[in-house]
């Protein structure tokens, strides 16, 4: 699954105009990606860090494209959801058609 810059950039129109706060957790490394006014870093207390301590130098659509999702949480008023991947997320968001499914 590959996420452009363009996916980003939406993701994070999206998260402004719904007021929502979107936290993508990776399988095995301590830090999340943020999306909410702004796509920041942070540790899984919750506390802002430095995008290159968590990241280096690799660009938000990276990050999400290559490092193995464990949850994403969309945070909006009273209400949480889950999903499983980013694509998922980009569907519920409207940015992308859910994938196929097989049956």
């Amino acid at each position: 699954m590959t996420v452009t810059k363009r996916d980003v950039e939406e993701l994070v129109a999206w998260a402004r105009l719904t007021s929502r706060r979107i936290r993508v957790r990776f399988r095995g490394y301590r830090y999340a990606v943020v999306i909410g006014r702004y796509v920041e870093a942070a540790d899984l207390s919750g506390r802002t860090v430095p995008w290159t301590v968590a990241f280096g130098s690799r660009a938000p659509h990276d990050v999400l494209s290559s490092f193995p999702v464990e949850k994403v949480l969309v945070e909006g008023g009273e209400s949480t959801k889950s999903f499983a991947s980013i694509d998922e997320l980009l569907a519920y968001a409207g940015i992308r058609r859910p994938p196929p499914t097989r049956t």
